[in-house]
């Protein structure tokens, strides 16, 4: 039996949830990781304040889901726990303490891999009084609220999810990737509806930044019905917006939810945070 201190206090009926009563700096009973996980997978996104965690303790709970992914572009990590990115604005003699500006886009972090991401954390150390929130979308419920007219152009249908796609246009403060970068991770191809392994719930799997192409669609006829379906997507009740605080974690599902970044005021603010991921498997979908 998990530990009675261990409350679930969902912030929307089905979609996100806060949970507290646990020290995550501790190792965890199996009952309490499984209940902890069990939320995850219902919820999408889940959120444990107050957490007291140095690098150390956030890779040894980031294993409880699996193998920790260190990243194809790894920089900016601890010698010890490379698995561990630092996320940061900040600079120290001049040079960027960790990595800066990515992901202000709706996204489903490895999508681009032939094994998508599983879970990512992130873990609060710096975070702004204003701005600098994390954007979630529940993906199963815009599965299940599009029109059938739109929900029939992807059914069945596969995607290509190209890291390389539209890099610069997102990243033009980055350096171009070289010869070497594009070849490591070629386009995958994915169902543009995937269907959860653990819940058997199925989820939009679309990226408009990453998708080139979505089934016999020409790239100009993709673009559109990505765009529409991002559209319907901020239209509706499909998100949660985490306002970021000292010492939050947070959790999410990439199988069925996509995240963005929110701009902060960079002069005035520094901001940092600590970012695991964990692998996942190859998505399917299931009639």
């Amino acid at each position: 039996m998990a530990s009675k201190a261990l409350k679930i206090a969902p912030v929307n009926e089905e979609f996100a949830a806060k949970i507290t009563g646990v020290n995550l700096a501790q190792p965890l009973d199996p009952d309490i990781f499984l209940t902890i996980k069990n939320a995850l997978h219902q919820y999408g996104v889940i959120f444990f304040p107050n957490q007291e965690l140095e690098p150390a303790n956030l890779s040894s709970f980031t294993k409880n889901f699996g193998t920790p992914d260190i990243h194809h572009l790894a920089e900016h990590t601890f010698p010890k726990y490379p698995e561990v990115r630092v996320l940061s604005n900040a600079k120290k003699n001049g040079k960027l303490v960790g990595t800066f500006n990515g992901g202000h886009y709706w996204h489903s972090d490895l999508s681009f891999l032939p094994e998508t991401g599983y879970v990512t954390i992130l873990y609060g150390i710096d975070c702004p009084p204003v701005g600098a929130d994390t954007l979630f979308a529940d993906m199963r419920a815009v599965h299940d609220a599009l029109p059938k007219k739109t929900l029939a152009k992807l059914n069945g249908q596969q995607a290509v999810h190209d890291r390389n796609y539209r890099y610069s246009e997102l990243y033009p403060e980055r350096p171009p990737l070289t010869p070497e970068q594009i070849a490591h991770v070629p386009p995958a191809n994915h169902p543009a509806i995937r269907t959860h392994p653990d819940t058997g719930r199925k989820s939009v799997f679309l990226v408009k930044e990453m998708v080139s192409k979505i089934g016999d669609l020409d790239e100009t006829a993709s673009r559109a019905l990505l765009e529409e379906i991002e559209a319907f997507m901020e239209s509706g009740n499909f998100t949660y917006c985490h306002k970021w605080q000292v010492r939050d974690l947070v959790i999410w599902d990439n199988r069925c939810t996509l995240h963005t970044a929110t701009p902060y005021d960079t002069a005035k603010y520094s901001r940092t945070l600590y970012r695991t991921q964990v692998k996942g498997d190859a998505p399917f979908y299931t009639a």
